[in-house]
């Protein structure tokens, strides 16, 4: 399927944020509870949801205000004030789609370990990392919070992609690196591996990281993502 950009901007806020449609009002709704609003948005479309217990904007003429990637939207920066939050509850950053293929998957210095068979009896044995509590991380190798891919040194997963935002046709990549492995180019190996798994599952998958993180950027860049535009929340 062809997705047009206000499809795939849509899907993406919906993986992430769960998007609802509101009896009575123009928006879309927003079920995180921790979000308010998401304004998400490309050169082409752009996709504005609130949550239900927040009031509308009324004729909000930043409807119209050029795409510029980098800059908040206006229209988020309005409801912040009215609604008292501080201007630090904006945040957004860049968003990628991912091709069908990739021309050459990097290669990976470590071993990778997926979510097949083998790797969930692999992944049995490992030393769980202690960002992840027992439960969650059971949940994690048993596949049940979707597909996932991992290096591993020692026992020990040091770089993990999953899925820990999906919906019926999509899922949002989610990577970890123990720190003492960041910048040994892991991370684009292990996002490749997962979304060769993934893909299996969904229609469309979606990485999307902060302005700031430059690091997490490079890895989009050096799979040949597809830009798509920018996500901004007000919380």
């Amino acid at each position: 399927m062809n997705w047009d950009d206000e499809q795939l901007l849509r899907l993406e806020a919906d993986a992430i944020y769960g998007l609802t449609e509101e009896p009575g009002r123009s928006l879309p709704g927003v079920r995180d509870p921790k979000v308010r609003a998401v304004w998400s948005w490309s050169p082409r479309a752009r996709v504005f949801a609130v949550r239900p217990d927040t009031a509308e904007p009324e004729g909000w003429p930043e409807q119209t205000q050029p795409y510029a990637p980098g800059e908040p939207p206006r229209a988020l920066e309005r409801l912040a004030e009215e609604t008292g939050a501080a201007p630090a509850a904006v945040s957004g950053g860049p968003s990628y789609v991912f091709p069908g293929t990739f021309a050459a998957p990097p290669p990976a210095s470590l071993p990778l370990i997926t979510s097949d068979e083998d790797g969930e009896r692999a992944a049995a044995a490992l030393t769980r990392p202690g960002n992840w509590e027992p439960g969650e991380w059971g949940e994690l190798i048993a596949g049940e919070l979707g597909e996932w891919a991992m290096a591993v040194h020692d026992r020990a997963p040091v770089s993990i992609c999953f899925s820990p935002a999906k919906n019926a046709t999509a899922a949002e990549a989610g990577i970890w690196t123990r720190a003492d492995f960041r910048g040994r180019r892991l991370a684009p190996a292990v996002v490749a591996a997962w979304s060769e798994r993934e893909r299996r599952n969904k229609q469309v998958l979606f990485y999307s990281t902060s302005a700031a993180n430059h690091a997490s950027q490079s890895v989009a860049r050096t799979l040949g993502l597809t830009p798509l535009g920018w996500i901004w929340t007000l919380r």
